[in-house]
């Protein structure tokens, strides 16, 4: 009963359109004349993999390349139905679009000051809220959580979240070590990465009906195979891991533009 209320709860809060950034055409009932979202970020942060500063630096600075008028953020973490770490969003907000030169003229100057002056408070409360929202996202991370639902997040945050996006372009930022340990399958034998057979392991997704849908989005992942500073991965567990991956957001309607093992060279955009 109470893993049935967390995936409820979870659920219900993926399903709530939101916006935490207040929009300054409502506050001073100026018409927005463009409402639409150019580009849209999801930060997905499995609970399970702690990340060392370099790595959330660089979470932080692409980030905030997305902080801007026209653009969205949003930060959600998983791991599994346990201890409390259920499926959550920790920000969701977008930035209004700035009035176009021509609508200006409409306005009163007093108007027009406050709306400029509003603007400008937006950024910086958006970029406060959100910075807020991924250090505790990425500092609540805990390795020793015993289950990594990975495929099943996947899934229920394509369709709740990133499918009825209204972006005209939707980019994701995944932070997880990608691997695996649920009832669906586990990438682990005696406690270490096992070799990952694509084959079996897309043929257990098929059957878990876990199938996710990312609607085109592009995909960066961070921290694949991510592991302590006693571990190891050998190189041949890592590109069999990779391999799985690529198969899984081929087949998820994904483009991955870059899996990192576990640090990305490139940016995100």
């Amino acid at each position: 009963m109470k893993h049935l209320l967390l995936t409820l709860l979870a659920l219900s809060t993926l399903l709530l359109a939101r916006n935490d950034v207040p929009s300054c055409y409502k506050a001073l009932h100026i018409e927005n004349p463009n409402d639409s979202i150019e580009k849209e970020l999801f930060i997905l942060v499995d609970q399970t993999t702690p990340i060392d500063k370099n790595m959330m630096i660089y979470t932080y600075k692409n980030m905030m390349k997305f902080i801007k008028n026209g653009y969205a953020v949003t930060i959600a973490s998983f791991s599994s139905n346990a201890n409390g770490k259920y499926t959550d969003v920790a920000y969701a907000g977008k930035l209004e679009n700035l009035l176009p030169d021509s609508a200006k003229h409409d306005i009163a100057k007093k108007s027009l000051r406050k709306y400029e002056g509003c603007m400008n408070g937006q950024y910086k409360f958006a970029k406060k809220k959100a910075t807020k929202a991924l250090v505790r996202t990425l500092k609540g991370a805990n390795k020793k959580l015993p289950h990594s639902d990975i495929i099943k997040s996947l899934d229920d945050i394509s369709e709740h979240l990133i499918k009825p996006s209204t972006a005209k372009e939707k980019v994701v930022l995944l932070v997880s070590d990608m691997m695996e340990h649920s009832s669906i399958t586990s990438f682990y034998s005696k406690g270490a990465l096992k070799k990952v057979s694509t084959k079996t392991e897309m043929d257990k997704v098929r059957k878990s009906n876990y199938k996710a849908d990312f609607n085109a989005a592009r995909v960066y992942v961070i921290g694949t195979g991510m592991v302590g500073k006693k571990s190891y991965r050998d190189a041949k567990s890592l590109k069999a891991l990779s391999a799985f991956w690529q198969a899984y957001f081929q087949e998820s309607n994904a483009r991955l533009k870059a899996m990192g093992t576990p640090m990305l060279l490139e940016d995100v955009e």
